[in-house]
């Protein structure tokens, strides 16, 4: 579960980033957020994952009061968070194998399991004829479908995805929205998914949080476009 309760984050050069946010994200949950460039997406993201601490408030995931972490215990905490980018980030120099498996060696996880876990990734994220390709050789899509191979390779139980269609084509954009929801239901891996599109907020429906100027300014738990003026 994913708890936040009266958090708020302003920054030096005096942008109130989030205004006492209160949210509630059930396990296994697919929630999009939305709303336009400066209304706190970014900075709701970083919080989640370690990055940013709160000035005020409490902010809990699976447990952990992520706000209390003390900076060396971030990269322990993270290893229960998968993180998804729109500019993919994959390591140049490995294929797409050895860049799934790269998430699991660094847990130290004994080899034979982790080639077993890559091989299931590859199939999860469709990529089983490219496990031996370098990321120059991939697609776009194929890039962004490994990196949340990656990404879910340790079974995570928050994936937060920023913006991950954001780089692609509105075909591949289609494929990663399926490719998470996919994810969702085979893994019950809980999704926060930060976005722009609204084609694909109106076309894939889930709960959609809007924020404006640091607040929530709506919560619809079927999902759909909300319009801004």
């Amino acid at each position: 579960m994913i708890l936040l309760k009266n958090v708020s984050k302003s920054y030096r050069n005096g942008v109130h980033a989030l205004r006492d946010i209160n949210l509630e994200v059930e396990d296994g949950e697919f929630v999009y957020i939305i709303g336009p460039t400066g209304c706190g997406k970014s900075t709701l993201i970083k919080i989640l994952d370690g990055e940013e601490l709160p000035d005020d408030g409490e902010v809990f995931v699976n447990g952990i009061n992520v706000g209390k972490l003390r900076h060396a215990k971030v990269p322990l905490y993270r290893r229960n968070i998968g993180v998804i980018f729109q500019d993919f980030r994959l390591l140049p120099k490995m294929t797409v194998f050895e860049n799934i498996a790269f998430a699991l060696e660094v847990l130290a996880m004994e080899k034979t399991a982790i080639r077993r876990r890559v091989r299931e990734v590859l199939e999860l994220v469709d990529l089983q004829d490219k496990a031996k390709a370098f990321p120059e050789q991939l697609s776009g899509g194929q890039q962004q479908r490994a990196t949340i191979g990656r990404a879910i390779a340790n079974h995570p139980k928050v994936l937060i995805a920023d913006e991950p269609t954001g780089n692609l084509d509105p075909e591949k954009s289609i494929e990663i929205i399926q490719l998470l929801d996919k994810i969702n239901q085979v893994e019950k891996t809980t999704i926060v998914m930060v976005t722009h599109d609204e084609k694909l907020v109106n076309a894939y429906k889930k709960r959609t949080i809007a924020l404006e100027e640091g607040f929530i300014v709506a919560d619809i738990k079927k999902g759909g476009y909300i319009q801004h003026d």
